[in-house]
Order: structure tokens, then sequence, then C-alpha cells
């Protein structure tokens, strides 16, 4: 008897440590550190550029992504909401609608040069409705126009983005704690193929500096790893 339960917790203790391995031959870690560049326009029309790089925890490679992209606000909302939130340069009443087209051209830095490489059109819509005291749900539906690789063949992306924040101001500073859930169907593969939680917090240092980080956690069954986890550091900078 003492030896059946010897040997039962002996393989059970065996099954955990094959179990726990397998698990982290399959998961990765990722630094995302990123500057975005947001120069408004008037309070419909804003300009801005996203300059992220995605440096690998393992390797120590890098990715290097450039977006230049225009958005268009419209639309009041049922509660009057004034926010500075993480991607305005100063308080203004939320418009409820806005409309985002850019391109997107990314490639792979250091020793990686030319394993990646994408062109990328793009195009979303935001509904946002706030709700309570400053309190913004956000609803976002993109479409990306892919061409990936060296031989690019051409595929697209549908991706649906819920996020939930809060801003927090006290004179020229505001915090925006986020969460956010973001689902990828590819076409690639006919299916939903990723799913990506985040969550963090955006400071406003005053009416041109923002600084925002975030610990994101995405699932993807076609990626080297299906499990990731990255770290993503941003500089935002306003220009009126």
């Amino acid at each position: 008897m003492k030896f059946n339960i010897r040997l039962i917790c002996s393989g059970f203790i065996f099954s955990l440590i094959i179990n726990y391995t397998s698990i982290a031959q399959n998961t990765s870690f990722e630094l995302w550190p990123e500057t975005d560049l947001w120069y408004r326009i008037n309070p419909s029309w804003r300009l801005s550029s996203f300059i992220p790089f995605t440096i690998y925890q393992k390797s120590g490679d890098a990715d290097l992504n450039i977006y230049l992209q225009a958005d268009y606000a419209w639309g009041r909302t049922k509660l009057l909401h004034f926010a500075r939130l993480f991607n305005e340069s100063r308080a203004q009443l939320m418009k409820a609608w806005l409309v985002r087209a850019g391109i997107m051209e990314g490639w792979s830095l250091g020793e990686r040069t030319g394993e990646y490489s994408e062109d990328n059109l793009y195009a979303e819509i935001h509904r946002r409705i706030p709700i309570g005291d400053k309190y913004l749900i956000s609803h976002r539906i993109r479409t990306d126009l892919r061409w990936v690789g060296q031989d690019p063949e051409f595929s697209y992306r549908i991706r649906y983005r819920a996020m939930i924040e809060k801003e927090y101001i006290n004179g020229n500073f505001s915090a925006v704690p986020y969460l956010n859930a973001e689902l990828y169907w590819d076409s690639r593969y006919s299916t939903i193929n990723r799913v990506r939680l985040a969550g963090g917090t955006t400071l406003s240092l005053g009416p041109t500096f923002a600084i925002e980080c975030n610990i994101t956690y995405q699932y993807d069954s076609h990626y080297n790893t299906q499990n990731l986890y990255a770290l993503n550091l941003i500089l935002h900078v306003f220009f009126e």
C-alpha cells in the first residue's frame, strides 16, 4: 500500500514537471517600446504616427513598425463627457464616433534582417460610450489588408476590441487606467486565431507628454509560441 501511494505521488509530481516544462517551452516574453506622435488639426481631425519596436527576450532581436494615420471624430454622446484621455492633448467634449485609416510598414532588424516584412493598409471605426462618472466604454472594429513576407501573398484580418477606462484629473495631471480584450480573425486560417488581453495606465504629464504602460497577454494558435507575455512602454507626444 505504501509503495502504491509513493508510486502514485511520484507519478503525479512527474506529470506536473512535464506539464510545466511543456507550458514554459510554449511561452515567450517580449518588450514593446513605442513612441506615438499626435497632431491635432481641429477638434474633429487629427494626424498621428506610431513607431513601435518588438524586442524578443530570448534572442534580443527586434522588429520595427511605422504607422501613419488620420482620424476623424464626430457625433455627440448621450452623456456630456469632458476628458483628456490617453490619446488627447487637452480636455474636450468626447465625440461618440471616430474613424481611422492608415498604412503600416514593418521589417526585422539586426541578425533577423529579412526574416520579417509587412505592408499593411487598415481602417477602423470606434464607438465611444461614456457611463457614470468619467468611465468610458469603447468598441473598435478594424480591418487589416496585409502583404507579409519576402514573397508576400495578400491576406486580411478582422479585429474587434472592447475597452473600459476611467480618467482621474488633477490640474494638468491625468491618469487613465484601462482594461481591454481583442479578438483577431485571420483569412489565412479562416478562424479566430488570436486573443489579446491588456491592462495598464496612461499618465499625462501636461499638455505635451504622456507615458503609458501595460501588461499584455496573447494567445495565438498559429504563432511560434502560443502564449505571449509583453511589457508595453509608450511615450506619447502631442502637437497642436
